[in-house]
């Protein structure tokens, strides 16, 4: 499965994770049926302003859902149907 805003989404959520200074960076990628779903985690929570600063008007704008991790030390975003 391929969607031509992928690379650019997760390249925006690792950077997000990276900027809060993020020792290391898990990525995931899971997909199902249509559904795409990219994942950045970190090790601590992110401050609001890495969770929802500049990047995340992209991101948001790209995608069909995007939010924090439960623990909120990460960021996620699916791409395809919404349902």
């Amino acid at each position: 499965m391929k969607h031509p805003d992928a690379p650019l989404i997760a390249d925006e959520l690792f950077v997000a994770v990276l900027g809060a200074g993020a020792p290391a960076i898990e990525m995931t990628l899971s997909t199902a049926g249509s559904r795409i779903r990219i994942t950045a985690q970190g090790t601590d929570p992110l401050p609001l302003i890495y969770s929802h600063g500049p990047g995340w008007t992209l991101v948001n704008g790209l995608t069909d859902r995007a939010g924090m991790t439960t623990d909120e030390s990460g960021l996620w975003a699916q791409l395809g149907t919404s349902r």
